[in-house]
């Protein structure tokens, strides 16, 4: 039989590296708990109702971003020692993307400023959550 691959194995994971799969995972809590915490806000009278919608929205966005990039880089980095060059144009225009996509929630003033930045922060929360997770973890 053939000798594996030399880069990123199945299931989107850097070799001897963060399991980007957990990672995801942490960055869908992450998001939850900040859903949760605004309903509870909103559920003492505390937020406005439209913060979860905002929330909700940038959420997703986050979650979408680190999608993408976790695909980028993935197929970006499959070859070997060798990077792929569609690399740069891909995650400029991921970038772009963003950028425009962060533009037209904020411009259009359907949801909360305020709920979509918490919802944002689900990315950072996430990997702050992970890095917690694994600084816990015994090491061999």
């Amino acid at each position: 039989m053939g000798e594996a691959p030399t880069g990123a194995p199945p299931g989107g994971d850097a070799q001897g590296g963060v399991p980007l799969r957990s990672l995801e995972g942490k960055i869908l809590l992450s998001a939850a708990l900040i859903l949760g915490g605004i309903a509870a806000a909103w559920a003492a009278g505390a937020a406005r109702a439209t913060m979860l919608s905002g929330a909700a929205c940038g959420a997703a966005i986050a979650w979408g971003n680190f999608f993408l990039i976790r695909k980028i880089l993935e197929r970006a980095f499959s070859g070997g020692g060798s990077v792929n060059k569609g690399f740069i144009v891909q995650y400029v225009l991921k970038f772009l993307g963003l950028v425009g996509i962060v533009f037209l929630v904020v411009w259009s003033g359907w949801f909360d400023v305020m709920g979509f930045l918490l919802g944002l922060t689900a990315l950072f929360l996430g990997v702050l959550l992970e890095a917690l997770a694994r600084s816990f973890r015994k090491t061999a």
